[in-house]
């Protein structure tokens, strides 16, 4: 967080290195949480620049005493609900469009085993109500958000937060022990 706060300092002070900087390091975790509310790869991504087009543009109203990511998700989040609202529809996933967000190649045998876990765990997370999934998408995003973090994003209490988190993860679990259960009959 200290580096976010002189790299901030830095574009406030009109070094736009340091945007740079901020927008390389944030982008994926963004990326990620807005394909997984809008479930399209190109308009993940302008959704994406349209973020960063914000940032940079109201960087000044960053409150410092809030941690920046927390911030940067609560404006992803907005601009997500602005879009659904305009278009007032949610595309299917695209299991190939994930397929190009990951960096690094799995060999045969891991592709094949990660495919099948990938495809139940979409199937799992798209039966989600839209707010458990943006809170399931939050706490696994790469910047380890906490459950106060996901809170302060989400506008919901961190008890709500918590609750909806354990109950969605426990109902994977069932799902997945009722699914073993039948493979071994």
């Amino acid at each position: 967080m200290d580096d976010d706060s002189k790299l901030i300092d830095e574009v406030l002070d009109g070094n736009i290195d340091g945007f740079n900087i901020l927008v390389n390091k944030y982008e994926m975790s963004i990326l990620k949480f807005v394909y997984n509310m809008v479930n399209n790869k190109e308009t993940a991504e302008d959704i994406t620049q349209e973020v960063f087009i914000t940032i940079y543009n109201k960087l000044y109203l960053y409150k410092k005493q809030y941690k920046f990511s927390n911030w940067i998700f609560q404006i992803a989040k907005n601009k997500c609900i602005d879009y659904i609202r305009k278009y007032k529809r949610v595309y299917e996933s695209n299991i190939e469009d994930m397929n190009n967000m990951i960096s690094k190649e799995p060999g045969p045998e891991q592709s094949i085993e990660f495919k099948e876990i990938k495809e139940t765990l979409e199937k799992f997370i798209n039966s989600l109500e839209e707010v458990d999934k943006q809170i399931i998408s939050l706490r696994y995003s790469k910047d380890n958000l906490t459950f106060s973090d996901i809170s302060n994003i989400m506008n919901m209490s961190e008890s709500s937060v918590k609750r909806r988190y354990y109950k969605a993860r426990e109902k994977f679990k069932e799902e997945i022990s009722f699914k073993e259960k039948r493979c071994t009959i």
